[in-house]
């Protein structure tokens, strides 16, 4: 954490159990100015409200996703759904289920194409399923597409993800079985589309996905690309890579590379973020040549989990990560990755510490994350008050 955030530590509030920064803040004897206004409250609900990301529209409605069932890999039943807003961010409409097969944990587009629509590329209902059976290279995964500001969408629910290798597999767990026995259950595919959705420089699409591979139990993060606009996705480049035995560097956690965020730079390289641990450094790494190699990865100095980029009007980078400290916004003022700074707290109540950002309109942005009173347990039935909510805050970034 840069020395930023110690002073805004300082400085918060707490507004009905919500920790804030006042009202505005701004870095001294800096380029940027980092102002933290307005939190709204998104969406909320008694039972599982959690893990938002936000996207916005060209046409300018913005929609943010959540999570509506428990934190399963591979559940009998995933429940995701989305809200949408007309007004920047101000206001919001109902929670809209996303369909059969649609859940949260996907890999969306990151620059909205001017036609109006967004991609988003998941696992269906929880994971890829392997098609044909009796494999593990290939899978049949869920491209859905929002038109008309989120009211209108379609969906391939056979999209195709082919891998170069095999990956492993696991029994699906559980939320409410605990330590039991799960032997039994049907075995998953350890893959996830999970991240951004970006053109590549010849029209292509690109996405990242992580898996754990069958031979050896290496932890991969992948980038797949798409030829045919979604339906099909071959993996083409791998832009970090660690099995559980080996430990090439002291910054990497234990879990190696999985949720990652990636963005495309103004000199046309690639660059990617990616968490290694609960509690563990964020790794970083870079193409030139669109993703096809990556550099060595190299810590970013920062702590968190699934981190998400974003490239400004400005050029400026912005990053959102949380757990297993506060939901921060930390900026890359030269728009080249690699080094943080501007640490801006938003938000440190319970929470899973998952959170997004847009940029609303040029200099202003728009922070989603959950609050989450119980943590992973569900709210009992003796608080009558408590409720599972997602809230955004608005920063302004001069």
């Amino acid at each position: 954490m840069h020395s930023d955030a110690t002073a805004l530590l300082c400085r918060s509030i707490c507004v009905s159990g919500l920790m804030l920064l006042p009202a505005a803040f701004a870095s001294p004897n800096r380029a940027i100015t980092v102002t933290v206004g307005e939190t709204i409250e998104i969406t909320s609900s008694k039972r599982t409200c959690w893990f938002p990301t936000i996207h916005r529209f060209s046409t300018g409605e913005i929609l943010v996703t959540v999570r509506m069932s428990p934190d399963e890999v591979h559940p009998e039943g995933e429940f995701s759904a989305y809200c949408i807003s007309a007004d920047g961010g101000q206001t919001w409409g109902q929670r809209y289920t996303m369909g059969a097969g649609g859940n949260v944990d996907a890999a969306y587009t990151q620059v909205p194409p001017p036609d109006g629509t967004l991609l988003s590329l998941s696992g269906g209902y929880g994971s890829p399923v392997a098609y044909p059976p009796g494999q593990a290279q290939t899978f049949h995964v869920v491209l859905t597409a929002y038109s008309r500001g989120g009211m209108e969408f379609t969906q391939v629910r056979d999209a195709v993800l082919r891998l170069r290798a095999p990956v492993r597999l696991e029994p699906m767990k559980l939320f409410d079985l605990g330590t039991k026995d799960v032997s039994k259950l049907e075995m998953a595919p350890m893959v996830t589309p999970q991240g951004a959705i970006i053109d590549g420089l010849n029209g292509d699409l690109l996405a990242t996905v992580y898996c754990t591979a069958e031979k050896d139990g290496r932890q991969l993060l992948l980038l797949a690309r798409s030829k045919d606009r979604g339906k099909t996705w071959d993996e083409c480049g791998m832009i970090a890579g660690l099995a559980v035995s080996e430990k090439p560097t002291s910054w990497m956690g234990d879990e190696g590379p999985n949720e990652a965020a990636i963005v495309r730079l103004a000199d046309q390289r690639l660059y990617a973020v990616f968490r290694t641990g609960q509690d563990a450094f964020l790794g970083q790494s870079w193409s030139s040549d669109d993703g096809r190699t990556w550099s060595l990865p190299v810590s970013t100095g920062l702590k968190g989990v699934a981190p998400h980029l974003r490239r400004l009007s400005s050029g400026v980078l912005v990053c959102t990560t949380g757990r297993p400290g506060p939901v921060t916004v930390l900026f890359n003022e030269d728009g080249r990755g690699g080094s943080w700074s501007h640490a801006t707290e938003l938000f440190r109540g319970k929470g899973t510490r998952y959170s997004d950002v847009i940029e609303a309109e040029p200099g202003k942005l728009l922070v989603v994350y959950d609050c989450v009173p119980y943590g992973w347990q569900p709210i009992p039935n003796s608080d009558k008050n408590a409720k599972n909510t997602i809230y955004g805050t608005f920063v302004g970034v001069q």
